[in-house]
Protein backbone atom coordinates (compact mmCIF):
# COMPACT_ATOMS: atom_id res chain seq x y z
CA UNK A 1 0.00 0.00 0.00
CA UNK A 2 2.68 2.18 0.82
CA UNK A 3 4.30 1.97 -2.91
CA UNK A 4 1.06 3.14 -4.22
CA UNK A 5 0.54 5.72 -2.27
CA UNK A 6 4.26 6.51 -3.24
CA UNK A 7 3.36 6.57 -6.97
CA UNK A 8 0.13 8.43 -6.67
CA UNK A 9 1.78 11.57 -4.47
CA UNK A 10 4.41 11.97 -7.43
CA UNK A 11 2.00 11.77 -10.72
CA UNK A 12 0.87 15.37 -12.05
CA UNK A 13 -2.37 16.14 -12.36
CA UNK A 14 -4.16 15.10 -15.41
CA UNK A 15 -6.15 17.94 -16.50
CA UNK A 16 -9.40 18.40 -18.75
CA UNK A 17 -8.71 19.64 -22.39
CA UNK A 18 -4.98 20.60 -21.70
CA UNK A 19 -2.33 17.65 -23.09
CA UNK A 20 -1.30 14.90 -21.43
CA UNK A 21 1.30 16.35 -18.15
CA UNK A 22 3.50 12.56 -19.54
CA UNK A 23 2.95 10.17 -21.77
CA UNK A 24 1.52 6.41 -21.19
CA UNK A 25 4.50 5.21 -22.03
CA UNK A 26 6.34 6.84 -19.44
CA UNK A 27 3.31 6.57 -16.62
CA UNK A 28 3.22 2.66 -17.20
CA UNK A 29 7.40 2.61 -16.72
CA UNK A 30 6.85 4.15 -13.40
CA UNK A 31 4.17 2.45 -12.40
CA UNK A 32 5.26 -0.72 -12.89
CA UNK A 33 8.19 0.01 -10.57
CA UNK A 34 5.71 0.04 -8.02
CA UNK A 35 3.56 -2.40 -8.53
CA UNK A 36 3.27 -6.43 -7.49
CA UNK A 37 2.73 -8.62 -9.99
CA UNK A 38 -1.10 -9.46 -10.25
CA UNK A 39 -1.59 -5.18 -10.60
CA UNK A 40 0.96 -4.94 -13.29
CA UNK A 41 -0.33 -7.87 -15.40
CA UNK A 42 -3.76 -5.69 -15.08
CA UNK A 43 -1.96 -2.05 -16.31
CA UNK A 44 0.02 -4.25 -19.41
CA UNK A 45 -3.35 -4.91 -20.29
CA UNK A 46 -5.08 -1.77 -19.85
CA UNK A 47 -6.40 -0.14 -23.10
CA UNK A 48 -9.54 2.11 -24.17
CA UNK A 49 -10.51 -0.83 -26.85
CA UNK A 50 -12.28 -3.38 -24.46
CA UNK A 51 -12.17 -6.72 -25.42
CA UNK A 52 -15.00 -8.57 -27.96
CA UNK A 53 -15.78 -11.30 -25.02
CA UNK A 54 -16.15 -10.08 -21.91
CA UNK A 55 -12.97 -10.18 -19.77
CA UNK A 56 -12.85 -10.52 -15.60
CA UNK A 57 -9.79 -8.31 -14.78
CA UNK A 58 -8.15 -8.40 -11.02
CA UNK A 59 -9.50 -4.57 -11.65
CA UNK A 60 -13.39 -3.59 -10.51
CA UNK A 61 -11.81 -0.06 -11.85
CA UNK A 62 -10.96 -1.71 -14.84
CA UNK A 63 -14.03 -4.32 -15.26
CA UNK A 64 -16.45 -1.60 -14.74
CA UNK A 65 -14.63 0.30 -17.36
CA UNK A 66 -14.74 -2.33 -20.02
CA UNK A 67 -18.55 -2.83 -19.18
CA UNK A 68 -18.92 1.00 -19.44
CA UNK A 69 -17.19 1.18 -23.16
CA UNK A 70 -18.61 -2.06 -24.28
CA UNK A 71 -22.38 -0.89 -23.88
CA UNK A 72 -21.28 2.10 -24.86
CA UNK A 73 -19.99 0.76 -28.12
CA UNK A 74 -23.01 -1.53 -28.59
CA UNK A 75 -25.40 1.63 -27.92
CA UNK A 76 -23.69 3.54 -30.73
CA UNK A 77 -23.63 0.43 -33.50
CA UNK A 78 -27.16 0.77 -32.81
CA UNK A 79 -27.88 4.38 -33.50
CA UNK A 80 -25.59 4.34 -36.02
CA UNK A 81 -27.67 1.16 -37.86
CA UNK A 82 -30.56 3.04 -37.25
CA UNK A 83 -29.28 6.18 -38.69
CA UNK A 84 -28.35 4.17 -41.49
CA UNK A 85 -32.07 2.72 -41.99
CA UNK A 86 -30.37 -0.80 -41.69
CA UNK A 87 -32.46 -2.87 -39.77
CA UNK A 88 -30.10 -5.63 -38.83
CA UNK A 89 -29.71 -6.08 -35.12
CA UNK A 90 -26.47 -6.45 -33.92
CA UNK A 91 -26.25 -8.63 -30.88
CA UNK A 92 -24.59 -7.21 -28.04
CA UNK A 93 -21.52 -9.30 -26.48
CA UNK A 94 -22.33 -10.76 -23.03
CA UNK A 95 -21.02 -8.50 -20.83
CA UNK A 96 -22.61 -7.15 -17.18
CA UNK A 97 -24.36 -3.87 -17.42
CA UNK A 98 -22.71 -0.36 -16.66
CA UNK A 99 -23.58 1.78 -14.20
CA UNK A 100 -23.75 4.51 -16.29
CA UNK A 101 -26.86 6.39 -18.43
CA UNK A 102 -25.69 4.99 -21.81
CA UNK A 103 -28.92 5.94 -23.35
CA UNK A 104 -28.38 9.74 -22.65
CA UNK A 105 -24.77 9.54 -24.03
CA UNK A 106 -26.05 7.93 -26.99
CA UNK A 107 -29.19 10.42 -27.57
CA UNK A 108 -26.82 13.34 -26.99
CA UNK A 109 -24.09 12.21 -29.46
CA UNK A 110 -26.87 11.48 -31.74
CA UNK A 111 -27.67 15.09 -32.70
CA UNK A 112 -24.42 15.99 -33.49
CA UNK A 113 -23.32 17.03 -36.87
CA UNK A 114 -20.14 17.77 -36.39
CA UNK A 115 -17.79 14.76 -36.29
CA UNK A 116 -14.87 16.84 -34.30
CA UNK A 117 -17.78 17.68 -31.65
CA UNK A 118 -19.48 14.27 -31.65
CA UNK A 119 -15.65 13.08 -30.71
CA UNK A 120 -15.18 15.81 -28.15
CA UNK A 121 -19.01 14.93 -26.75
CA UNK A 122 -17.65 11.33 -26.44
CA UNK A 123 -14.68 12.24 -24.97
CA UNK A 124 -16.14 13.96 -22.16
CA UNK A 125 -18.93 11.14 -21.31
CA UNK A 126 -16.00 8.83 -21.32
CA UNK A 127 -13.92 10.94 -19.26
CA UNK A 128 -16.90 11.24 -16.68
CA UNK A 129 -17.17 7.78 -16.39
CA UNK A 130 -13.71 7.49 -15.68
CA UNK A 131 -14.26 9.86 -12.69
CA UNK A 132 -16.62 8.27 -11.32
CA UNK A 133 -15.26 5.08 -11.44
CA UNK A 134 -12.30 6.21 -9.61
CA UNK A 135 -13.86 8.53 -7.19
CA UNK A 136 -13.49 6.62 -4.24
CA UNK A 137 -9.91 5.39 -4.54
CA UNK A 138 -6.62 7.37 -4.15
CA UNK A 139 -3.74 5.12 -3.14
CA UNK A 140 -4.12 1.69 -4.17
CA UNK A 141 -4.22 -0.48 -7.00
CA UNK A 142 -7.70 1.22 -8.63
CA UNK A 143 -6.29 4.42 -8.13
CA UNK A 144 -3.10 3.51 -10.73
CA UNK A 145 -5.84 1.80 -13.15
CA UNK A 146 -8.13 4.96 -12.78
CA UNK A 147 -4.90 7.02 -13.42
CA UNK A 148 -3.98 4.99 -16.43
CA UNK A 149 -7.74 5.25 -18.38
CA UNK A 150 -8.02 8.82 -17.94
CA UNK A 151 -3.95 9.37 -19.28
CA UNK A 152 -5.31 7.04 -22.13
CA UNK A 153 -8.43 9.06 -22.86
CA UNK A 154 -5.74 12.47 -22.80
CA UNK A 155 -3.51 11.00 -24.77
CA UNK A 156 -6.23 10.23 -27.34
CA UNK A 157 -8.32 13.89 -26.72
CA UNK A 158 -5.23 15.75 -27.74
CA UNK A 159 -4.43 14.21 -31.02
CA UNK A 160 -8.32 16.18 -31.95
CA UNK A 161 -6.64 18.99 -33.81
CA UNK A 162 -9.28 20.25 -36.62
CA UNK A 163 -5.94 21.37 -39.07
CA UNK A 164 -4.47 18.38 -38.72
CA UNK A 165 -8.05 16.45 -39.43
CA UNK A 166 -8.57 19.08 -42.34
CA UNK A 167 -5.35 18.39 -43.69
CA UNK A 168 -5.82 14.19 -43.61
CA UNK A 169 -9.40 14.67 -45.48
CA UNK A 170 -8.24 16.80 -47.91
CA UNK A 171 -5.15 13.96 -48.74
CA UNK A 172 -7.74 11.32 -48.18
CA UNK A 173 -10.48 13.13 -50.59
CA UNK A 174 -7.79 13.24 -53.32
CA UNK A 175 -6.58 10.10 -53.01
CA UNK A 176 -9.99 9.08 -53.85
CA UNK A 177 -11.33 11.18 -56.01
CA UNK A 178 -7.87 11.92 -58.05
CA UNK A 179 -8.77 15.28 -57.62
CA UNK A 180 -7.35 18.83 -55.15
CA UNK A 181 -10.20 20.39 -53.34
Amino acid sequence: MASYYYLMAQLPSIMPHTDPPLSYAQFKELALRFLNEKDAAVLESLTLVPPREAVHTASAVVNEWYAFEQELRFALEQMRAAKLKRDERIAPAETPASAFDIGAIVRGVSNIDDPLAAERYLLNARLAAADQLRKLHFYDSEAVFGYGIVLLLSERASKFKMETGRTEYHSIYTQILGEKI
